[in-house]
């Protein structure tokens, strides 16, 4: 499966033994070819003012994206889709031949 929007995979450096975030940069990479397709939305509770909404990315195979992101998309990864900033929820799905699938979420407010 071929898409045309290219997204960019976005992975922060890990925690140290304290939980905190040490400084180092943050590391990115853009992986053209995905559909991206917008999921549902729900608030999260009455008066809260947060929305959560869900996306699915259809793209390359596992092994093209290996190609682009060392050790490929990991679930503490994170991707910039048509400006927004999602949260990728569990592993890649590897559909072989037919390429991948991203499961997205991303909560506002």
């Amino acid at each position: 499966m071929q898409g045309s929007e290219t997204v960019t995979v976005v992975r922060r450096p890990k925690r140290d033994t304290f939980g905190n975030i040490p400084s180092g940069t943050t590391s990115e990479w853009e992986v053209p070819g995905w559909l991206f397709a917008p999921g549902p939305s729900r608030e999260m509770g009455i008066g809260s003012g947060q929305v959560e909404s869900d996306a699915t990315l259809y793209g390359p195979t596992t092994a093209v994206i290996a190609a682009s992101v060392p050790d490929g998309i990991r679930p503490t990864d994170q991707i910039r889709a048509r400006g927004d900033l999602y949260s990728v929820v569990g592993r890649v799905q590897d559909w072989g031949a037919s390429g991948s699938v991203i499961i997205l979420k991303l909560v506002t407010g």
